[in-house]
């Protein structure tokens, strides 16, 4: 089902916003104070709707009927964090359900969750998180947090859970670990449950909080490699 999106700031996160959301056939509205690159972006995505206006102009977003909206994405950068900040206090007074707001330090996202913001991200750090234990860990293929203290992890099976079943490793209760799904060496990935019995190369995805992650073997190197 078609949603309504709005995307203020047209910086490379905010046009790969826009791109993904009309790929997944949304309806997108992406305002820009630049009117140059409101008129490229316009050639190559013929289907959102671009306008170059001040998203700080309460009356401007008022004129764009955006408490329409599903939910809205301020990505405008770090460069101007009083105008992303007065966005959001905007998108909020007028209504908007959702509102993700971008960050660029621990001030600037306390102050954008005052004024409204439900969700605040910072993607350079975040992104420089995921990549530093993905390069410090050979066995994470990949790192995705969760936001809070979660994250999920998809792993080679370490060596210390080789040839054990979930229930004998009981990871839940153990370590606040859980293993959401399970892909064979050479096989179809499946739900697991406690008679899975885990195998070297099959893959593994697990969640928990980050703390734990880290402390687990699943960031140590992967089985036949050492430390």
């Amino acid at each position: 089902m078609s949603r309504q999106f709005l995307v203020v700031g047209l910086g490379r996160l905010g046009i790969a916003m826009v791109n993904t959301l009309d790929t997944l056939g949304h309806e997108v509205l992406a305002i820009d104070a630049k009117e140059d690159l409101i008129q490229d972006l316009a050639d190559d995505l013929p289907n959102v709707h671009f306008v170059a206006a001040d998203a700080t102009d309460e009356d401007v977003l008022r004129g764009l009927n955006v408490e329409g909206f599903d939910a809205a994405a301020v990505v405008i950068g770090e460069n101007h964090v009083e105008a992303g900040i007065l966005t959001t206090a905007n998108l909020k007074e007028l209504g908007v359900p959702m509102i993700v707001a971008r960050a660029s330090g621990k001030l600037h996202a306390r102050v954008l969750e005052r004024v409204g913001a439900d969700r605040v991200i910072q993607p350079e750090r975040e992104m420089g998180e995921q990549v530093a234990r993905v390069l410090a860990s050979p066995a994470i293929l990949d790192y995705v947090d969760l936001g809070e203290d979660e994250a999920l992890i998809e792993a080679h099976v370490p060596r210390e859970w080789v040839d054990k079943s979930l229930s004998e490793l009981a990871l839940s209760h153990n370590h606040g670990l859980t293993v959401l799904a399970h892909k064979p060496q050479g096989g179809a990935g499946t739900l697991p449950t406690g008679d899975t019995v885990l195998r070297e190369g099959d893959l593994i995805v697990v969640g928990g909080s980050k703390k734990t992650l880290d402390a687990s073997p699943l960031s140590g190197p992967p089985p036949g490699r050492k430390r």
